[in-house]
């Protein structure tokens, strides 16, 4: 089974995505995760899955310098709501840790670290085929621009390293379709733009 889904409760898979809308998917089925503030939350948990995050950093990762008056009670009620979430979806929840949170998943499920993974193992082969094909799989995860519908400044700066992390990963994998003979492939390819096919 491919590691990037989860068998939840009742035998549901659940995948977990950060490559465009942050977003919990059970079953085929989108979650409602919240509002943006809450979104924003369990990005910082996805991005850190499996590692605790202290209630200092959540708190200036999502609202910054905009923090609200009692910033800890509004943490307190997002991770809760979160909680009840997945609650119902076997080897997935949230748990206190370390004077923080931790989302407890497999780093795998988690698409961005799927992808950061497939990168890894694609430029540590000396396959091109298997290569190509790890670069494949990698790039087909994104669905559009990372964390999309959120802007708070962390969010920001981790959107630009991916998207970095991205195009470094079209130019490998184009020069190994050069190599391989696949000139057709990487004319074919369109230019990143506003109308432009996200993992092409």
């Amino acid at each position: 089974m491919d590691p990037l889904r989860l068998r939840a409760g009742r035998g549901v898979v659940v995948e977990l995505r950060v490559l465009g809308a942050v977003e919990v998917v059970a079953g085929g089925r989108r979650l409602d995760v919240g509002h943006a503030r809450q979104r924003d939350v369990l990005a910082v948990l996805l991005l850190d899955a499996g590692r605790a995050v202290p209630v200092d950093r959540l708190i200036d990762r999502v609202w910054g310098e905009r923090a609200p008056r009692q910033p800890r009670n509004a943490l307190y009620a997002y991770v809760s709501r979160l909680r009840g979430l997945l609650a119902p979806l076997d080897g997935v929840a949230i748990e206190r840790d370390r004077g923080g949170y931790v989302l407890v998943a497999d780093p795998l499920t988690v698409d961005v670290h799927r992808f950061e993974d497939l990168l890894r193992r694609a430029r540590a082969t000396t396959d091109d085929q298997a290569a190509l094909a790890l670069y494949d799989e990698a790039l087909a995860l994104w669905r559009g621009e990372p964390f999309s519908e959120l802007d708070a400044p962390w969010v920001d700066a981790v959107r630009g390293e991916l998207e970095r992390k991205r195009e470094a990963a079209e130019l490998d994998r184009d020069d190994l379709r050069l190599r391989t003979g696949a000139h057709a492939e990487v004319l074919a390819r369109p230019e990143r733009g506003g109308t432009a096919a996200w993992g092409s």
